[in-house]
């Protein structure tokens, strides 16, 4: 294999630069470095050495050179006096530029930072690139379904059938759990139950102990410090013992280090099975396929692809799945490192760990990084135009250099140089904005990160590219522009005013398509998320408070901790149900048919008592509600609309249907409808929904709700005051519903926040350009003005003939930035099942907005000339 050489252009830049007697010293320790960190990572040795290029140029590594007699030293040094001294001249041009191209800089490191995280969640296992995670696809009525749950005995039969699997792990979670030493108790969800081949695959910090310490009993537990010094008061405990709900006493086996801020999971405690010691029923639990509560991670070995799995995998199901499920059941690999953002599309389709960091979606951090790169773009192309027109009036300047000998190469190379001067400039400043603005960010982008990310290794690639193709960009033009000035025209003032007229407009047209885009997209997210938290749910979620059963203790007590906690002037009532509205964990499903012999029709399912639609406010639209007998009662259900549709009734109280769980059918009588009520978040249709007693053969309770008119820190009191005289050895697990309905949506708020902050940006930037542009109209047509003054014209007629043209090019844009707006966002508005239409008062905001904020920021300078005495318009040449 050929030997990895580091990059040839940091090579040849560093030959070019270091004095001679260094150069032999510092490039053998660079090579060195490279080849050792290669080893391990070519790209990062490859970023290291770039860095190590640029770190070294020093000035006591510089070749020596006679600067009094340096031609080209000196020239840069004339070109930077004569930049200061047009920025004394021009002040107003040079702020404009700098500030816009600051604001375009800032808020392109903003989402570069952004994307950046988000494309580098889990990225800090060592063997990422050969973590992967099963998804289970199977084909159901509705079509295909993907899911993280899937056979309890898959990770096993990996192992042992595909010589390509180095190791395997299941993951699994049961909600609440409760960790006791002596008298402290501790109720957490950060946990989950693994196997000992987890501590193989994920990077998990242990500072003590040994996780896959064989122990007596079905499990050890490895925690950590945080819950070490909540229970012990100390670190040290590898070996003690605690009380879980979960396992009964366990040993402690080991304590981990915290995970890393950008983990998907942030494991608080684990779980490590015994399989082989555990009772027969956990075995058979463990090694029954068609029981799907495990999610199943892989290490392929080294050198292997999941095409290695794909081949045999037609075999490998074969043999494992049922002969019903064959043809419907198939299962892939997902990357580590596509977890983040390639899993919305995948449901958990059983128990799940809490995320720490909410799955995102790549077409939107593609859609970000574009959005950047736009504002940028217009910040360039606003450069680009003001940098002309600038050119155009430096007239004098050019023909006096080429009557002096200068050639076009000398004043090309100019203005690149003060473009450079600029854009450093405006790098510098748009790096104080980014540290003065950087806690606002995190805020509204939800992220946690020190503005260390900024200047790492990383990131200073990305800091030099940036700067790189915007100086290039932005040079460009203008420099051709100055560089093709003619000395014949050394004393015509204005002899290029007109030159390049509509390449500027041009620009300026596509600066305000780019702005109205991204108005019309803020204000389609905006009123999205304002129109799905505003919708009417079909119940009530505001002033209610929810309360886990995590016990069987408060499950055994659940009617005397209703009454108990209805017992106080806050509460206005209170109810248990197996689920509740918006729930944050999965959503059980009971199969529903007419008859045991008709195809069964996957039905959502809740539990409740006699108090939950009264507690909700759903409303009963026909038949009787569950009157509290339990034994009548649990012979009935409630359906709702679509349930009524689903099963193609007419009348439906009265019939009787079958209502089936894995393991038992139950012949039942619907008692009553009730209107369609949202379960789930809006990016999901209503769909049918059966609702037993809580007595019954699916799903036993899990919550109790509290309706309250006012004080809430009085009425948790209260609620965590009963549910302690009845389940004292169980913290109370309290939260708020509509906080919870309000997580489905944190993310586009986040998105549509950032969305707004950048199409201000882009206006603001864009006013920018049409200030500098008015000015040169208005210094260009100053002698017309004065005699169309004198001729009769008033401040009206001097206004039209200045922003006629603009008005024109603002119209253009919203035509070709309407169509395209209508496409992209039409298609975002696709993921909701209920979402708002695309009306033309969008696009009529989006224009009005644009021509009142550009418009607003020139007409005092148009005012000022028009009222001007016309006489000393007329002598400006």
């Amino acid at each position: 294999m050929a030997e990895l050489q580091p990059p040839k252009w940091a090579s040849r830049f560093l030959r070019w630069y270091c004095r001679e007697d260094y150069l032999d010293e510092i490039e053998g320790d660079l090579f060195e470095l490279y080849s050792f960190r290669a080893e391990n990572s070519t790209r990062k040795a490859n970023l290291f050495f770039v860095w190590n290029v640029l770190r070294s140029f020093r000035w006591i590594n510089l070749k020596k050179t006679q600067l009094s007699n340096n031609w080209t030293m000196n020239l840069f040094k004339n070109y930077t006096k004569i930049y200061f001294r047009r920025f004394r001249k021009e002040t107003v041009h040079y702020a404009v530029n700098i500030l816009g191209l600051s604001l375009g800089l800032s808020i392109l490191f903003f989402i570069l930072m952004f994307v950046y995280d988000e494309q580098n969640i889990d990225s800090f296992h060592s063997k990422k690139d050969r973590i992967y995670r099963v998804v289970n696809e199977v084909q159901e009525e509705e079509g295909l379904n993907h899911y993280l749950s899937g056979p309890n005995p898959l990770a096993k039969a990996l192992k042992t059938d595909f010589p390509s699997v180095e190791e395997t792990s299941w993951l699994t979670y049961f909600g609440s759990h409760v960790l006791a030493k002596d008298d402290i108790r501790i109720a957490d969800r950060d946990w989950a139950i693994v196997n000992r081949g987890m501590f193989d695959i994920l990077d998990i910090d242990i500072l003590d102990g040994n996780p896959v310490k064989q122990t007596e009993g079905d499990a050890g537990i490895v925690i950590t410090e945080e819950v070490a010094m909540k229970l012990f008061g100390r670190t040290d405990v590898v070996g003690e013992v605690v009380d879980g709900s979960r396992f009964g006493t366990i040993e402690v086996v080991a304590i981990m280090d915290d995970m890393p801020r950008n983990s998907t999971y942030q494991f608080k405690e684990l779980y490590v099975l015994n399989p082989d010691q555990m009772e027969e029923g956990w075995q058979n639990f463990l090694n029954d396929w068609d029981t799907q509560f495990m999610q199943t991670w892989v290490l392929l070995k080294e050198g292997t692809t999941p095409e290695d799995v794909y081949a045999s995998k037609d075999q490998f199901i074969e043999k494992y799945i049922a002969e019903e499920n064959k043809g419907k059941y198939d299962f892939y690999l997902l990357p580590l490192t596509d977890v983040h953002l390639g899993s919305m599309h995948i449901e958990n389709g059983g128990p799940a760990p809490l995320l720490a960091i909410p799955y995102s979606d790549r077409e939107f951090v593609s859609m970000i990084l574009i959005m950047g790169m736009l504002v940028i773009f217009i910040a360039a192309l606003n450069y680009v135009n003001l940098s002309s027109v600038q050119a155009l009036k430096r007239t004098l300047e050019a023909s006096m250099r080429k009557i002096n000998g200068a050639t076009n190469k000398h004043l090309f190379g100019q203005l690149f140089f003060e473009t450079f001067l600029t854009v450093i400039i405006s790098y510098v400043l748009a790096l104080l904005l980014i540290v003065v603005l950087f806690p606002f960010f995190l805020q509204i982008a939800n992220k946690d990160f020190g503005t260390s990310l900024l200047f790492s290794t990383d990131f200073i690639f990305y800091h030099a590219i940036s700067i790189l193709i915007i100086w290039t960009i932005s040079a460009l033009l203008p420099a051709l522009y100055y560089s093709q000035l003619k000395r014949s025209l050394l004393v015509m003032k204005n002899a290029f005013s007109g030159r390049g007229d509509l390449l500027r407009k041009g620009l300026v047209g596509i600066q305000y398509a780019l702005s109205i885009f991204l108005i019309i997209g803020s204000l389609v997210i905006y009123r999205q998320l304002n129109y799905v938290q505003s919708k009417d749910l079909g119940f009530n979620n505001k002033n209610m408070i929810v309360l886990d059963i995590n016990s069987g203790a408060a499950r055994g007590n659940f009617k005397n901790i209703v009454e108990g906690i209805k017992n106080n002037p806050n509460v206005i009532n209170a109810s248990t149900s197996s689920r509740v509205p918006g729930e944050w964990k999965d959503i059980p499903i009971a199969n529903v048919s007419k008859n045991l012999t008709d195809d069964a029709m996957e039905f959502s399912h809740y539990a409740v008592d006699k108090y939950w639609l009264d507690t909700y406010d759903i409303k009963l639209l026909d038949g009787q509600n569950f009157t509290g007998a339990d034994q009548s009662d649990s012979l009935y259900i409630l359906i709702n609309e679509e349930a009524v549709k689903a099963l193609n009734l007419e009348q439906p109280i009265g019939e009787s249907v079958w209502v089936m769980s894995n393991s038992d059918s139950v012949k039942m009588r619907i008692k009553g409808v009730v209107e369609n009520f949202h379960f789930e978040s809006l990016y999901e249709a209503i769909g049918p929904v059966v609702i037993t007693h809580w007595n019954n053969h699916i799903r036993s309770i899990d919550y109790f709700t509290i309706k309250y008119a006012q004080n809430p820190k009085e009425t948790i009191a209260h609620v965590d005051e009963v549910n302690a005289t009845f389940d004292p050895n169980t913290p109370a697990e309290i939260n708020f519903l509509d906080q919870q309905w309000e997580r489905f949506y944190e993310a586009e708020e986040s998105r549509s926040t950032i969305i707004l902050i950048a199409s201000i940006v882009s206006i603001i930037i864009s006013a920018f350009g049409l200030f500098g542009l008015i000015n040169f109209t208005v210094e260009r047509k100053t002698k017309e003005i004065g005699i169309r003054k004198v001729m009769g014209a008033n401040v009206q007629n001097i206004t039209t003939l200045i922003l006629k043209d603009y008005l024109i090019l603002l119209i253009i844009s919203l035509v070709i930035a309407a169509p395209v707006s209508w496409w992209l966002f039409g298609d975002w508005l696709a993921d909701f099942a209920y979402r708002i239409n695309m009306s033309v008062d969008l696009f009529v905001i989006a224009f009005v907005l644009v021509l009142i904020i550009s418009f607003t920021t020139v007409l005092a300078r148009i005012y000022k000339i028009a009222k001007a005495n016309p006489v000393q318009s007329i002598r400006y040449e």
